[in-house]
């Protein structure tokens, strides 16, 4: 590639006049280009014009052409580049100083270019002037490696947030979408459990919000519980759902950086499944009661904290669902009584086999609080549960589920009587 590159190493003119050597480099390096020189063509210009070494990197980084087999930088530097809030100098990884320049035009990226050294204005204007010859250069050849593609969209964003990638493009892209990732906010989650996909897939569209949606579940980010109401309100109407529990939300905590909101979207995942197993429309994290402490425990540390407290009755449903009736009136035996449809003395008979094979009386205070949370641990391993199972297979009854780990009951019927009751079931 024959250039005028070798007459511009010197020093630029003094005056107000500004130097024309950038100006005709793009020229040249353009025309070039579009006659069909390659962008390894375009590096060696730079460097007979700059007099250092030159690398091109991908978006991530990695060096895709170099005048030296140099090294690149690390992802988050490179995406700091080409969000425009690091540089112009940055450290390479094989320790040496660079000036860095985006290669970019609005969203097509064709990655990060390097000159060898520290920054110096005419290097810096020398190195610019090769940007749209590289552009053209990746459109042109279409290499995958020059990652030449849209940065962020509106779902990639919420992907990024929700998986705890929060690097500065992701800010300045969430910033663009009405994200303030300088004030709290909240991972959220909807589903949708009707017949009407396609009116669900067109109501997420006209939310404010920007969404990621994966079939019958989408995510967002809102700054409080009553955005959160709102937007599942819309989405209600929207679906036009014959049922008001055809829309969930659930929100997880506030962190107070964006990178905590991975965490917050976990836990509106646990959330949205308790809120489906209780009937609930909208579960908040401030709002869940206790379960906010048993959120990020895993599986196996909720499983085993039930079964220390409820092993000896976990297979009798009859029993769990008189102990959830017991604590939540409070030991009441007539409310127990009609809300279980059952005589008084099968109430009595039923507690005093739960206060035998737990060796507790659940209404201790001590032993009232472990109990909540060992039930609600179980209400959130058969969320986790509910989590897992195909989005299209037909929804549960509007009622809560009382569960545990046999045969599952509900706690608002008729309750099936136990051979070991002496009292027949009061109707």
């Amino acid at each position: 590639m024959v250039t005028t590159a070798e007459a511009w190493t010197g020093p630029a003119r003094e005056g107000p006049d500004p130097d024309p050597r950038p100006a005709l480099l793009e020229r040249e390096l353009t025309e070039a280009v579009l006659a069909g020189a390659a962008r390894a063509d375009v590096l060696h210009a730079l460097l007979r014009a700059t007099g250092r070494q030159v690398r091109l990197l991908a978006a991530d980084g990695v060096p895709l052409a170099t005048t030296d087999g140099g090294t690149g930088v690390s992802a988050a530097v490179a995406d700091g580049v080409l969000a425009g809030v690091t540089g112009p100098v940055v450290d390479t990884l094989d320790g040496l100083r660079a000036t860095a320049q985006p290669v970019r035009a609005g969203t097509t990226v064709a990655g990060v270019l390097l000159i060898v050294g520290p920054a110096e204005p005419r290097v810096q204007a020398l190195a610019g002037a090769a940007v749209t010859a590289l552009l053209i250069d990746a459109v042109r050849t279409g290499d995958d490696s020059a990652e030449v593609s849209a940065r962020y969209t509106a779902a990639d964003v919420v992907a990024a947030l929700r998986s705890g990638t929060v690097s500065p493009s992701v800010r300045a892209a969430a910033e663009a979408l009405g994200i303030d990732l300088r004030r709290p906010s909240a991972g959220a989650v909807l589903h949708y459990s009707g017949s009407r996909l396609r009116a669900w897939s067109t109501a997420l569209t006209w939310l404010e919000y920007p969404v990621r949606q994966e079939g019958r579940t989408a995510w967002t980010v809102v700054p409080d519980d009553a955005v959160l109401t709102r937007l599942r309100n819309r989405l209600r109407l929207m679906t036009d759902g014959e049922s008001a529990g055809q829309v969930v939300a659930a929100s997880g905590s506030r962190p107070e950086s964006p990178e905590g909101l991975a965490r917050s979207f976990t836990e509106a995942e646990r959330l949205l499944g308790l809120a489906r197993t209780q009937g609930v429309p909208v579960l908040t994290f401030d709002r869940c009661g206790v379960a906010q402490v048993l959120l990020t425990l895993p599986r196996t540390r909720l499983e085993a904290y039930a079964e220390a407290h409820l092993g000896p009755i976990l297979s009798r449903p009859e029993l769990m669902a008189t102990l959830r009736a017991w604590l939540a009136e409070r030991g009441s035996r007539q409310s127990v009584s009609e809300q279980l449809h059952l005589h008084r003395n099968s109430v009595g008979y039923r507690v005093r086999q739960i206060k035998n094979l737990l060796g507790t009386d659940p209404l201790l205070p001590a032993a009232s609080a472990e109990l909540h949370l060992a039930l609600t641990a179980l209400d959130l391993l058969a969320a986790d549960d509910d989590r897992l199972r195909d989005d299209d297979q037909p929804s549960r009854g509007d009622g809560p589920q009382v569960r545990g780990d046999g045969p599952q009951i509900r706690g608002d019927g008729p309750q099936v009587r136990g051979d070991d009751e002496p009292v027949s079931v009061h109707r």
